[in-house]
């Protein structure tokens, strides 16, 4: 893998080929992969998804998920004013952000159970299972049915849920069929299917089915960072590689993290190295 070129390579007029480097590098839901990956117990696990969906960070999540019950909420709290937040958090701020913490906390006092509760057959039932958590909305919905199937191998239908998914795979789905010659006007149920046939047949890289509609809008979320420059091959998983870093010499779950990135034969620490040096 040569990462000069790889990091140049531009595909912003060709999605289909940028779909297929996507996964082909399993740089597509890095964050997926990893803690699927690690060596890590369940209850850990599920911990660490909670405190993810606080700051979007994975070195707070890493060393978040090392304390149970009060401390898990202690500790969150402890770094609310310090906290790197990833855009997708930029809003878990002020009161709001703490009125959350207290809802979950008094709500979920064993955090594990809150991520439980999220979980679903369907998309949709884990979209009700979630409505009343507060600071959840559409993107977290979304994100949390994705995580159950691909992280906890808990299939979700998402079959006819694509008006649900968020507001920037939804613009990039509209940039890929604007780049279609097609004579018709922008429909995004036409879109995804189209997305969806293109990738069914690419394996997925932790589970025996291929890419679904979850994956396909994940294309677009990607595709639409890729189009506007804010993402090149191997970004999201160099960031991810930089944020449990971050915390490696205080966390040893970070270091089972990271070893969940290069488990995925694709990835070594020099070739990560490489990006971060370009980003």
């Amino acid at each position: 893998m040569n990462i000069s070129s790889l990091v140049a390579l531009d595909h912003r007029a060709d999605w289909r080929s940028f779909a297929k480097k996507l996964f082909e590098l399993q740089d597509a839901d890095p964050g997926y992969l990893l803690l699927a990956r690690a060596k890590i117990p369940n209850m850990q696990k599920l911990r660490y998804v909670l405190a993810w969906c606080t700051y979007y960070n994975p070195g707070i999540a890493a060393i978040a998920s090392e304390f149970q019950g009060a401390e898990f909420y202690a500790y969150l709290r402890s770094v609310y004013t310090t906290a790197a937040r990833a855009s997708e958090r930029r809003h878990f701020r002020g009161q709001a952000g703490l009125k959350a913490l207290e809802q979950w906390e008094a709500r979920y006092p064993r955090p594990e159970d809150m991520v439980n509760a999220c979980f679903g057959d369907t998309y949709l039932d884990v979209r009700k299972n979630m409505k009343d958590m507060a600071q959840m909305g559409d993107y977290f919905y979304w994100k949390m049915a994705d995580i159950q199937d691909t992280v906890f191998g808990l299939p979700v239908d998402f079959t006819g849920c694509e008006k649900f998914m968020p507001k920037v795979p939804q613009q990039g789905a509209e940039l890929l069929w604007n780049l279609e010659p097609a004579e018709w006007d922008f429909n995004l149920v036409q879109c995804m299917r189209m997305v969806s046939r293109h990738i069914k047949q690419v394996p997925h890289a932790l589970h025996s089915r291929g890419l679904l509609l979850q994956e396909a809008e994940t294309v677009c979320c990607v595709f639409k960072q890729h189009v506007v420059g804010d993402y090149k091959y191997g970004f999201r998983t160099a960031k991810a590689v930089k944020r449990l870093r971050a915390v490696e010499k205080e966390c040893k779950t970070a270091k089972k993290l990271l070893d969940g990135v290069w488990a995925g034969g694709i990835w070594t620490p020099e070739k990560v190295n490489s990006v971060i040096e370009r980003m």
